[in-house]
């Protein structure tokens, strides 16, 4: 197995200083002296796990895209998995910006009042490092408290009606260790409420992952499923713990 060549990334020139990526370290940002070429740091953006059963080269993951943000004092960074990552110019660190989310459609049920639907949402931990999640911000034991998700019916959204909780920071958060996977299983009939009849029901979940030290954007693709007259259930997996 063989991998495409690593996305060309053009380097960044900032008050005298360059920085790049090499090919040679994925996921490390490098800062050159521009006149001199000599080294000034490096910082590593990010790093993933791999599978030794599996070829390494087809694992690498590499810078895709590299920018200057507004301000001059930041790089914004997306690698090839599509998470978005932030290296603040003068601290010298990286955090992340984004973070991906699965959402999945568990059953669908018509009534004469509306639809009884739920969704499974799914957080997967693929850096060699801890991921915090914040309890409420990724509905934990099935509960919402704000507003987490996007609903339409045949493209027209579906008002949140559930409970918009105003609180201090919560005392933990759920520690997704490297090659953990978050799942809960969420009911969204009442909180999004979706009328009888045939509908094209999109679902898509995006929530700031508050107060953690991951303070990310959490988001996933939208899930696009055809309601019609019969129900609609899938089996999900057991949840395993964090």
């Amino acid at each position: 197995m063989s991998r495409p060549p690593p996305p060309v990334i053009a380097p960044i020139t900032r008050d005298g200083v360059r920085y790049e990526s090499r090919w040679s370290h994925s996921g490390v940002l490098f800062a050159v002296d521009e006149k001199s070429g000599k080294p000034l740091w490096q910082v590593e953006v990010f790093k993933y796990l791999v599978d030794e059963q599996v070829e390494t080269d087809v694992q690498v993951v590499f810078f895709r895209s590299m920018t200057l943000d507004a301000q001059g004092e930041a790089l914004l960074i997306e690698d090839e998995c599509g998470v978005r990552h932030l290296v603040d110019l003068k601290t010298r660190k990286a955090r992340l910006l984004t973070w991906p989310v699965e959402v999945s459609l568990v059953e669908a049920s018509p009534g004469p009042d509306g639809w009884k639907y739920s969704v499974e949402l799914k957080v997967s931990n693929a850096l060699t490092r801890p991921l915090q999640l914040d309890g409420p911000s990724v509905a934990e034991k099935g509960t919402l408290s704000n507003n987490l998700f996007q609903v339409e019916a045949d493209g027209q959204p579906i008002s949140y009606r559930g409970m918009m909780a105003k609180r201090a920071p919560p005392g933990r958060f759920i520690e997704l260790k490297p090659g953990a996977v978050y799942r809960t299983v969420v009911d969204l009939s009442s909180d999004y409420p979706v009328p009888p009849g045939k509908h094209r029901l999109t679902v898509k979940f995006s929530h700031p992952n508050h107060f953690s030290p991951d303070n990310c954007q959490l988001e996933s693709r939208p899930v696009t499923v055809e309601l019609g007259n019969e129900p609609i259930r899938r089996s999900v997996k057991p949840k395993p713990k964090p």
